[in-house]
């Protein structure tokens, strides 16, 4: 475990305080692998939407999410414009996925 290991090297750091950080180092790959299958999910939304020549954008879904997103948050006790600008960015980052995908599909159409 990486608490034991941390603990052998800094023998100051309370032992409770090296089994959080392994927790938070536990949850920080779950988000990670949540991320991925998000990702993943987003992937073939992409592909459908490049295939049926759809927008790669759909501002009133993403306000519609963002706002339900920000109830969540709220819900949870954690600050919600961090939440919101946490997945403005995951947002953004799919769009620009599904914009590319976009361009390839317009390019295999074309050959």
């Amino acid at each position: 475990m990486q608490a034991d290991l941390h603990a052998q090297a800094n023998p100051d750091v309370p032992k409770e305080l090296l089994q959080l950080r392994d927790s938070i180092d536990r949850i920080d790959e779950e988000i990670i692998a949540a991320l991925a299958r998000r990702f993943a999910v987003t992937q073939q939304v992409g592909q459908l939407k490049a295939r049926h020549d759809l927008e790669s954008v759909d501002p009133v879904r993403e306000q519609e999410k963002l706002q339900r997103l920000r109830s969540q948050a709220e819900q949870y006790g954690i600050n919600a414009d961090f939440v919101r600008g946490l997945f403005q960015q995951i947002f953004d980052e799919v769009v620009k996925n599904h914009r590319h995908l976009r361009q390839l599909a317009g390019k295999q159409g074309q050959a």
